[in-house]
């Protein structure tokens, strides 16, 4: 027998080395390599799936926030014109109290001056009557004549009608 180098190349080793590969190539093929691959295939579409399920959600989340961006801000802008309109109605309300409160004042100032008026012309009547009285008896004593009460009071009725018309009631 002759002793085998490291180089020497044992054909027969070789072959079976061989058909056992190609053996164990056809029952991995057989047995294991379909389900191998049908668990990658699986893995994989299970994967596309979330990726797609996941751009689906992003996109709804987006839109969701997107309608969420607009409902603030119609809820800012209806924030907004309430504001303004009460803004308006308050306006209004000061402008109606300021002109009832301008109405009263003006109202109170004519009754015054109705009231003084009244009250003047009724003192200038009274005056009037007592300065009758009095220049009737002044008259009297200076006189010393007997005229009667009635026929005084026309005397002093037609002085006092040839005064100025400030003086006179």
């Amino acid at each position: 027998m002759v002793a085998a180098g490291l180089t020497d190349i044992n054909f027969a080793l070789s072959f079976w080395t061989f058909v056992t590969f190609v053996i164990l190539l056809v029952v991995l093929g057989k047995f294991a390599w379909g389900p191998i691959l049908q668990m990658i295939e699986t893995r994989e579409k299970t994967i596309a799936d979330a990726i797609e399920s996941a751009k689906r959600e992003r996109a709804a989340a987006e839109a969701a926030a997107a309608e969420m961006r607009a409902s603030l801000e119609k809820a800012r802008a209806e924030a907004a014109e309430l504001v303004r309109k009460n803004q308006q109605e308050v306006a209004a309300a000061k402008a109606e109290l300021l002109a009832r409160a301008k109405k009263e004042s003006e109202d109170l100032l004519q009754a015054a001056r109705k009231t003084i008026t009244e009250e003047k012309r009724q003192a200038l009547a009274e005056l009037r009557g007592q300065a009758v009285d009095i220049a009737i008896l002044a008259a009297g004593r200076l006189v010393q004549t007997s005229m009667d009460q009635q026929k005084q009071k026309q005397l002093v009725e037609e002085y006092l009608s040839q005064l100025p018309k400030e003086t006179r009631v």
